[in-house]
């Protein structure tokens, strides 16, 4: 498969795999096809990322501790934009164990237009899932996953074949448990401490 670059081109391959001859050079074009994959690229894009601790699209932040206040927690930062999921707050340890992972939870701010992440971690950092919009810099099984849901979405809002989204979700499935499978492969873990009583023999 050629490099993917463009949202354009993504939804092309989705266009594709309903059936659809007519392929677009852009989403802001004024026909339906390109107004229907514009409607559902960005909702699909963000779905799939939240789904998935992906590497690709993993950012660390220090947060920015707010006013706010909380029972039963010490601190409220504000959560970091463009932030998708929180996925754990960093203390240094690469890959912590069980009971190590600091505690943490998300709300809605007062104001209603953010939200917080809770700890009692002094100088939090959060690692976390951020919507990347550039798709040069997605993985070519990623843009392969979006494809194929929005696929099933497309198909459900053009006219095609009857049936043909419930056809298409398991394919959607798959794409994306394998583009999460690539993505877990894209990393080195510590090697495992040997057990104690093997250390003592």
């Amino acid at each position: 498969m050629a490099a993917i670059n463009q949202p354009h081109e993504v939804a092309n391959l989705a266009l594709g795999l309903i059936g659809q001859r007519q392929l677009i050079d852009s989403l802001n074009e004024d026909s339906t096809e390109a107004q229907m994959a514009k409607l559902y690229f960005a909702p699909t894009r963000d779905e799939l990322l939240a789904a998935w601790d992906w590497r690709f699209a993993r950012a660390r932040a220090v947060l920015a501790l707010t006013t706010e206040e909380r029972d039963g927690w010490t601190y409220c930062y504000a959560a970091p934009t463009g932030m998708l999921a929180a996925r754990r707050i960093w203390d240094g340890i690469r890959e912590p164990g069980e009971g190590e992972r600091i505690p943490f939870d998300k709300e809605l701010n007062d104001a209603g237009d953010g939200h917080l992440i809770l700890t009692d971690q002094p100088d939090a950092a959060l690692v976390y899932t951020r919507s990347l919009e550039t798709v040069a810099l997605w993985p070519q099984g990623f843009v392969k996953a979006v494809a194929a849901q929005m696929a099933v979405y497309l198909a459900g809002a053009l006219p095609v074949k009857p049936g043909l989204a419930r056809t298409l979700q398991p394919a959607a499935t798959l794409a994306l448990q394998q583009a999460a499978a690539q993505d877990a492969r894209e990393a080195q873990r510590d090697p495992e401490a040997e057990a104690e009583a093997i250390r003592v023999r």
